[in-house]
């Protein structure tokens, strides 16, 4: 049995060799020409040549899918969120047109630090538990499981159309920090606030955290495009509030950073499997 993810999961190619993962790249366009992301180009090298032209990102290309597929006996594939990206609808189309029997897919419902976790537990249990109670942990950890994205500039999302029509009409607001959040279902980004500045759009943040019940049971995920200075808020003020929680920092990938543009942060929890 193998694992095989996409980099929508922000795992590096060192870490999926590691784990011994199939790690398909998404891709993204600049200027015409087209990029494997984390395969062809790095998040520093990406912010510097995204200063005057705007990316677009896509779904792992469909062949890199299919020699996947069948490279292996049998395997677990997991994809990043279904609706935010159509990386799950182009896998399940290659299942269900090659009536392909040997591959499971699972919707991670999620992206980034978040569906790394699912794809971490995943291969921590691969081969040593039986596949459904596998899918079945995985989903436990979805029931309590969100991300929040503080862009740097709100039109990289409206242009990427991950945006509700709500959301959507408030460009006009951007001299403002936008705080936006998954959809019940996970398939579209709506707005949770606006702050004046990184402390106020962070505690916001922690805020509806603490809300939802975040504690020590929970992982958070501080994903961020080159600003260290919001990421070391985030941090303190996030220990403030419980500091036995488990903090994992990493840098987002250019096709993330697609999404939010340079400078951008996300904050993500996730339920801790406990077996």
């Amino acid at each position: 049995m193998k694992l095989i993810t996409d980099t929508g999961s922000i795992m590096s190619q060192e870490r999926a060799n590691e784990l011994d993962i199939i790690l398909l790249p998404l891709q993204v366009e600049v200027a015409g020409k087209n990029y494997r992301d984390y395969f062809e180009l790095d998040s520093d090298e990406f912010i510097k040549m995204i200063e005057e032209v705007n990316p677009t990102s896509s779904q792992p290309a469909i062949g890199e899918v299919m020699n996947a597929y069948e490279s292996v006996d049998e395997a677990l594939h997991i994809t990043m969120t279904k609706g935010l990206s159509a990386t799950y609808d182009s896998a399940l189309g290659v299942i269900e047109s090659n009536n392909i029997k040997h591959i499971r897919l699972f919707n991670s419902k999620t992206l980034a630090g978040t569906e790394k976790y699912l794809v971490e537990l995943a291969a921590k249990l691969l081969n040593v538990r039986p596949l459904d109670e596998i899918v079945a942990r995985m989903e436990k950890c979805l029931t309590q499981c969100q991300s929040y994205l503080i862009p740097s500039d709100f039109g990289f999302l409206r242009r990427g159309g991950r945006l509700s029509p709500l959301a959507a009409t408030l460009g006009g607001l951007i001299k403002l920090k936008p705080i936006v959040t998954q959809t019940e279902g996970s398939e579209r980004l709506e707005k949770l606030g606006f702050g004046r500045t990184w402390n106020q759009a962070i505690n916001q943040i922690v805020s509806k955290m603490i809300e939802n019940g975040v504690d020590h049971r929970h992982k958070i995920y501080i994903s961020h495009a080159q600003n260290m200075e919001a990421v070391e808020i985030a941090l303190k003020t996030i220990k403030e509030k419980n500091a036995n929680i488990e903090i994992e920092i990493m840098s987002l990938s250019p096709v993330m950073i697609t999404q939010g543009g340079p400078g951008c942060m996300a904050i993500q929890y996730i339920l801790k499997d406990i077996g």
